[in-house]
């Protein structure tokens, strides 16, 4: 059908014409069976409709083609683009855009436009950082409490180093029970008493952990370096050292608390040596070779023998590999 045709079919039709034909369109255009010069014509009519002048004409585009296989992308973007009611139901079920389409997107539409994408019943992690790094704190919310969105590292220290002065959205992410060990460990000095709750039931942490204080943040410390696997660990300590909550005194503690993993790979990182080389001079090596290393590591000359003791008890005990 030629393209004056097709403006034709517009021309002298009332709002609620436009808009049943708007619905139409959209079925076309969802359709795998139409022929294809029937799919063709229905596009070009889309292209038509996405700009009429009215909003509840372009909407009923909108709810039509959120689901259409065949819409085209230069009509999808418009769509996109249009005011909150037009563009938020489209944006929230389309499957239209590449990976690459939606972090463009998440940059040039409206707020509430990304409060929309950040309820999508599926979100890509690559999306959701970008979501993470430019929406406000209802989209930040919208995002943590929908459960498609990946709660990765990036994702959620993204969130925390933007929406650190802003509890309530640290709480709703407190309040996710499939976070990482580090990222609850960045949470539980920034979040409110019954946030925190909710945070420590998740992870197996006591009731007695929650409470604020000193002893009662470095048990919960505890708690968690026994929770994080040892491939981990190394990211685990910069995300310490990053939030200040990295101290020798924890290193200290959690060799007492039987946190061998931790213990040898944080002197790794602060020695700046191979894992293997700290671990054998931490299973072979005698007072001096371990000064030496703890020196390298920066470590108080005050607190050597502290850390001798606790490493000769353990090889007494045989909790060493040796």
């Amino acid at each position: 059908m030629a393209e004056g045709n097709l403006q034709n079919l517009l021309v002298g039709k009332d709002d609620d014409a436009r808009a049943v034909i708007a619905q139409r369109v959209g079925e076309r255009l969802c359709l795998d069976d139409v022929p294809e010069a029937e799919q063709r014509a229905a596009q070009a009519l889309a292209r038509h409709l996405v700009a009429d002048a009215v909003e509840r004409v372009r909407g009923a585009l909108s709810q039509a083609v959120k689901t259409a296989a065949y819409l085209p992308r230069d009509v999808a973007l418009k769509i996109a683009h249009d005011v909150d009611a037009v563009a938020c139901p489209f944006l929230q079920a389309t499957e239209i855009f590449s990976e690459d389409d939606w972090k463009q997107l998440v940059l040039t539409i409206s707020r509430g436009a990304r409060v929309a994408v950040a309820t999508r019943s599926s979100l890509s992690e690559g999306v959701t950082v970008v979501l993470a790094e430019v929406g406000d704190s209802v989209a930040a919310q919208a995002l943590i409490e929908n459960p498609a969105a990946p709660m990765t590292q990036p994702v959620c220290d993204t969130l925390i180093d933007r929406f650190e002065e802003a509890g309530w959205v640290l709480d709703t992410l407190a309040k996710r029970d499939d976070l990482f060990a580090d990222t609850a460990a960045r949470l539980l000095s920034k979040v409110s008493s019954s946030a925190r709750a909710q945070l420590t039931k998740a992870y197996g942490l006591s009731a007695s952990v929650a409470i604020l204080s000193d002893d009662a943040e470095a048990a919960a410390m505890l708690k968690l370096i026994r929770n994080v696997q040892p491939p981990r660990l190394p990211q685990f300590i910069q995300h310490l050292r990053d939030r200040k909550l990295f101290s020798y005194a924890l290193m200290l503690a959690a060799l007492r608390d039987g946190s061998l993993d931790f213990f040898e790979a944080a002197l790794s990182d602060l020695a700046r040596l191979p894992l293997a080389r700290v671990r054998h001079v931490i299973d072979f090596g005698n007072d001096g070779i371990l000064t030496g290393l703890l020196s390298r590591a920066g470590i108080p000359q005050d607190v050597y023998a502290e850390f001798w003791d606790e490493l000769t008890r353990l090889r007494g005990d045989k909790k060493l590999r040796v």
